[in-house]
């Protein structure tokens, strides 16, 4: 049965989500922080034998799927395909191609990311950190500018506001570099933690500063924080170069993430 979730289903929920962490770690900080009411955030869920087997989230305009099995794939395509008012889906690779196969769903378009992990205390060479400051909402104008700058970010659902509002509730903990100007020129964030995990985003360097280090150094210091949490680290990547820097970090490519576009 493909339903509404409540917090009377969270132990469910949570047995569902604390198989895969590192995949749901969208889905579980999401749920953790702002739970089943919040009227920017709808939970959905297949349930077999009393068991949650899927779940769909909507966060504000856009979807998390995640599912183990071909069970309520199709009601997932209905709701895609009744609501108008959401701009992407995403989530592991394997759940989202059923959604086409078995679904019939049709994205205007689609892509693919490789997604990695790093568990607390990986090896990594020593990353010098200094000259890397935390930013805070007063940095939220600066930090926009700075993505906008990134043709990479240019389908981000993200908006000025939608950033400032999770610095605000303390979803960001971000990251980065000045640079000579006093403009930032680079910045990594993570968003999402939650008891396990938190999810590495925003990952930039102006055009005028790429060579010199400055992600990998706002990543290392990420890593520092993480490891001192206990918490493992994940992000998504389609830029080879950007791959090559994580590897160097710890991270180690796990599974594939997809995007859907409507």
């Amino acid at each position: 049965m493909f339903r509404r979730l409540t917090a009377s289903d969270h132990d469910r929920v949570v047995a569902y989500l604390s198989k895969r962490p590192a995949l749901h770690t969208f889905l579980t900080g999401d749920i953790e922080r702002y739970g089943y009411d919040a009227p920017f955030q709808e939970v959905y869920g297949y349930l077999s034998d009393g068991r949650v087997t899927a779940v769909l989230l909507r966060f504000y305009g856009s979807y998390i799927f995640s599912t183990e099995g071909p069970e309520g794939v199709e009601d997932v395509v209905r709701m895609l395909q009744s609501n108008t008012a959401w701009s992407m889906v995403q989530g592991d690779s394997v759940s989202l191609s059923l959604l086409q196969d078995v679904g019939g769903f049709q994205p205007r378009q689609v892509r693919e990311f490789a997604f990695a992990e790093r568990p607390p205390h990986a090896p990594r060479p020593f990353v010098d950190t200094a000259g890397v400051y935390q930013a805070t909402v007063d940095h939220v104008g600066q930090l926009w500018q700075l993505r906008k700058s990134i043709a990479e970010f240019a389908n981000s659902n993200t908006t000025e506001l939608s950033l400032r509002q999770s610095f605000e509730s303390g979803d960001t903990l971000c990251f980065y570099v000045p640079g000579e100007r006093g403009e930032m020129a680079a910045s990594a964030s993570a968003v999402a933690e939650n008891t396990w995990t938190a999810m590495v985003v925003g990952v930039c360097t102006r055009p005028l500063y790429r060579g010199l280090g400055y992600a990998t150094r706002c990543v290392a210091k990420l890593c520092d924080v993480f490891d001192e949490r206990g918490k493992t680290l994940c992000l998504y990547y389609d830029n080879p170069n950007a791959g090559g820097i994580y590897r160097r970090l710890g991270f180690a490519v796990t599974s594939g993430w997809t995007q859907f576009f409507r």
